[in-house]
């Protein structure tokens, strides 16, 4: 069992490197390959094998065989070359033939990748992937009514992120108010002990058993259905979840709990969900009633917009910089820009956290002439390169 385990966690963060060179080298090309990939890349961070190669170093003219042996349908292949010995024509011979037969590829010279920093955010990217492929995600209710551009079917879940979704329809789930308060929630505000924070709690403490029993790493809960007939909200819930690393989207959003999946393997932490409210020709506003605590400072707690009911977050965004990301409803299109939080407005016809945004101005005309959805997510820095890359992997187009 435990070496089960190792060689799961070996597969997550191990990269596969092969090395081709002319079939009349000698025996010591093994080794210098290995020894040039351990000056490229951390020793414990990856296996010299001709299975599935993440990475190929070419080490002379004449490899274009062997190389394109290795390379795997729908694998994509990082391909590097030595200095001299005819390795870089090899390599550019073999990207043509990866163009050629519709197969994803990098070309770069070894030195080059390692200075631009190409080979550690290759590296991320296969990780970032390999991270999300056999995990599940969990749609808790069904797809609000109102979300009529972000329904993701379960089969491209699976295809291009290896993920299985699983449905839990509200009418097979145990009454909220038979759990126990949570205690993470509990403690948070317990100096201020407001009216329906013990019923919020209870409404973490089913999500989070629903999680745990399901083994879901993510999840998109109907929340509406919620409030409206049992008059409390999942926003507390939900902001709790996402503050622990644990992907949580509200209104059954299932493009935003993709987005929100990816940008957690890129950045660490769960981006924030939230409403596009308005655009101007240089200026977006975002604003929803559940965040990340830990996203934000000065927090309150307000009632729900829509309903004025139950408890919602209302906080000041703390980042700077930051990235904004979407996935179209077939998970095959990105929104991605990279912009300056400029001011904290303070709307009484908007929901509770509300946050001023420059973007450059074609992002913010995608926005009004192309957009992939109401719901865009908010991760704090800039992560538009390391993005592109990661979506480019899996052939993700770019608006």
């Amino acid at each position: 069992m435990i070496q089960k385990a190792s060689e799961a966690k070996d597969m997550v963060h191990v990269i596969n490197v092969a090395w081709s060179a002319h079939k009349g080298t000698g025996p010591e090309t093994a080794g210098n390959a290995e020894k040039i990939i351990k000056q490229l890349l951390p020793q414990d961070s990856f296996r010299m094998t001709d299975q599935q190669p993440d990475i190929i170093l070419f080490m002379s003219g004449g490899s274009e065989r062997k190389a394109i042996s290795m390379i795997q349908p729908g694998h994509p292949v990082l391909l590097l070359s030595i200095n001299g010995n005819n390795a870089y024509a090899a390599a550019t011979e073999v990207m043509a033939w990866a163009v050629n037969n519709n197969s994803f590829a990098m070309l770069s010279d070894a030195d080059e990748a390692s200075e631009s920093g190409l080979i550690d955010r290759w590296s991320q990217t296969v990780r970032v992937w390999n991270s999300l492929r056999g995990q599940k995600a969990g749609l808790i209710g069904s797809v609000s009514d109102w979300l009529v551009a972000s329904d993701v079917p379960a089969d491209r879940f699976l295809k291009i992120f290896g993920v299985t979704l699983q449905n839990i329809p509200w009418n097979t789930i145990q009454d909220y108010n038979s759990y126990e308060p949570d205690a993470a929630l509990l403690n948070r505000f317990n100096r201020d002990k407001p009216a329906g924070l013990v019923e919020a709690a209870k409404v973490l403490s089913l999500l989070r058993n629903l999680s745990e029993t399901n083994g879901l790493s993510a999840i998109a809960v109907e929340c509406f259905s919620l409030v409206q007939q049992r008059k409390v909200t999942a926003c507390l819930a939900l902001a709790q979840l996402n503050n622990e690393g644990i992907v949580a989207a509200c209104e059954g959003d299932l493009a935003s709990m993709a987005g929100m999946m990816l940008m957690k393997a890129v950045t660490g932490s769960v981006p924030w969900m939230a409403n596009t409210t308005a655009t101007t020709n240089n200026r977006l506003l975002l604003s929803h009633c559940t965040v990340a605590f830990d996203l934000v400072s000065d927090i309150k707690l307000a009632t729900h917009f829509e309903t004025d009911l139950s408890l919602a977050v209302n906080g000041t965004i703390k980042a700077s910089d930051i990235t904004v990301f979407r996935f179209s409803d077939t998970l095959d299109r990105v929104f991605i820009s990279e912009g300056k939080v400029t001011g904290y407005p303070d709307l009484s016809n908007a929901c509770r956290t509300q946050v001023e945004i420059e973007l450059p101005s074609q992002s913010l005309a995608l926005l009004r002439t192309q957009p992939l959805g109401n719901h865009l997510l908010l991760a704090p820095g800039k992560y538009a390169e390391m993005l592109h890359l990661v979506c480019a992997y899996k052939r993700i187009k770019v608006i």
